[in-house]
């Protein structure tokens, strides 16, 4: 950017008058302060060899290697690129997340073709941000401008301070990557205001968020090779007995071998139409071929033993994922709970669906246990047991499909590995299941000193 800039014809910018003189050092004292206090290194941003060649300025100590008119424009252009390069890294991130992140996991080992597990929408620089940040230069402003562009963010000036804090090595290359993730505009910088579910995928854990409330329960995410991804939404309908719509990758990688089996078909209660048709195919007249072919769709029934429970929260995303109850309660109790094909299991699944419906009427409520076999709390649900028992009824209980969450909930899906717990606000540490804390690191090494 600095470079494009002379080779346009930019003017000189620092050393064009005696007031100008002073504001260089004013930013050099300003990037060395922050830039140590941050993790990173000096000489990512020039500064041991800018207060060199300011000196040789100050004292008129030059010779052969080191003309006059060489050191001024030396210094020119280094304190451009310095500037240039902390200012576009404090607004925007030092690295770009949806390159870095999004380069990680190939899709079904297809060279070149990788699964996106970043989707934000993440501010990037453009050639006015450059025009304006040189702008403030040339007004005198430059100290100014830096801060103005600093993170104005309570959670990254508190990792900034633990990062000020922590000796270890381990402990504040995470403050680093953490403290990184903070830079990226994804908009989620101050959560909303109100009501808003924060799952943490490191923590294994969401949290229901009020102005007045937080609780808490533990959940399962997606495994190594089938993560979940990072992203922003709003819950907007909840659905009971849901059926699961199987996956393409889960019907090429595991059911399609089964082709011809009604017996495992019948056992995990799957069941296959046509697409074209919506016609209902008996699992013995079905080749592999034809179930890779995506001309069947393969489901399992709703219902007891259904992999999604009895229960989904479903908010607008391209990956197909959502917070859903599950038929294996068991693995709640696990440490490492990252195991599922990237949607999330959730362990309080209908006290998640009162946070939802805060104004429900009971006997929606009602409505809604009863579908799922959980014991009524109106007395209308409690008479409609009663009837149903009198009439020796004993067929399954359906009286709602779904309901909508209006006003919709954001949901915030989120990767932290330090992170301020909404119940407690302390500063938690968890373990970085999916190793992006290692990638961010890696990206950020030109800037790292010695950690």
């Amino acid at each position: 950017m600095a470079s494009d800039y002379y080779r346009s014809g930019g003017d000189w910018l620092w050393a064009e008058a005696p007031q100008m003189v002073a504001q260089c050092d004013s930013v050099v004292r300003y990037l060395r302060r922050h830039v140590e206090s941050m993790g990173f290194t000096p000489e990512a941003f020039f500064l041991n060899e800018i207060e060199a060649d300011i000196e040789r300025l100050d004292s008129l100590r030059f010779d052969s290697l080191n003309t006059q008119d060489l050191v001024m424009a030396r210094t020119e252009l280094n304190l451009t690129r310095a500037y240039l390069r902390y200012a576009r890294g404090q607004r925007y991130g030092f690295i770009n997340p949806n390159y870095v992140l999004n380069h990680l996991d190939l899709r079904d080992g297809q060279p070149g073709n990788y699964k996106q597990t970043f989707d934000l929408s993440v501010e990037q620089p453009d050639t006015l941000f450059t025009m304006r940040s040189l702008s403030r230069v040339a007004e005198g402003k430059a100290v100014n401008y830096l801060e103005s562009i600093e993170p104005c963010d309570t959670i990254y000036d508190r990792l900034i301070e633990a990062f000020r804090h922590d000796s270890t090595p381990e402990g504040r290359r995470r403050l680093i990557s953490n403290i990184e993730r903070r830079r990226w505009r994804t908009h989620d910088e101050h959560i909303a205001d109100g009501r808003y579910i924060l799952v943490n995928l490191p923590a294994q854990q969401l949290w229901a968020v009020s102005p007045d409330s937080v609780f808490s329960m533990r959940i399962c995410c997606g495994a190594w090779s089938t993560k979940t991804p990072i992203l922003h939404s709003a819950v907007s309908r909840i659905e009971i007995n849901p059926e699961w719509i199987i996956p393409g990758s889960i019907i090429r990688n595991d059911i399609s071998r089964r082709s011809g089996d009604s017996v495992y078909f019948a056992r995990n209660r799957y069941f296959i139409t046509s697409r074209q048709t919506g016609d209902t195919i008996d699992p013995r007249h079905i080749t592999q071929a034809q179930l890779l072919s995506g001309q069947y769709r393969v489901a399992q029934h709703s219902g007891r033993g259904n992999s999604l429970g009895r229960i989904i929260f479903r908010f607008p995303n391209q990956h197909a994922v959502y917070l859903h109850d599950t038929n294996n309660r068991g693995a709640f109790g696990a440490d490492r709970r990252t195991i599922s094909h990237g949607c999330i299991r959730v362990q309080r699944p209908f006290d998640l669906a009162l946070f939802l419906l805060p104004d429900a009427d009971e006997w929606l409520l009602d409505r809604m246990r009863l579908s799922m076999d959980l014991p009524p709390k109106s007395d209308q649900g409690k008479e409609y047991l009663k009837k149903r028992a009198e009439e020796n009824d004993t067929s399954p209980i359906r009286l709602i499909h779904s309901t909508n969450v209006t006003p919709r909930v954001p949901v915030y899906i989120s990767y932290y590995t330090v992170y301020p717990n909404p119940e407690t606000g302390h500063l938690d540490v968890w373990p970085d299941r999916y190793e992006y804390d290692k990638q961010i690191l890696k990206s950020l090494h030109p800037y790292l000193s010695g950690q």
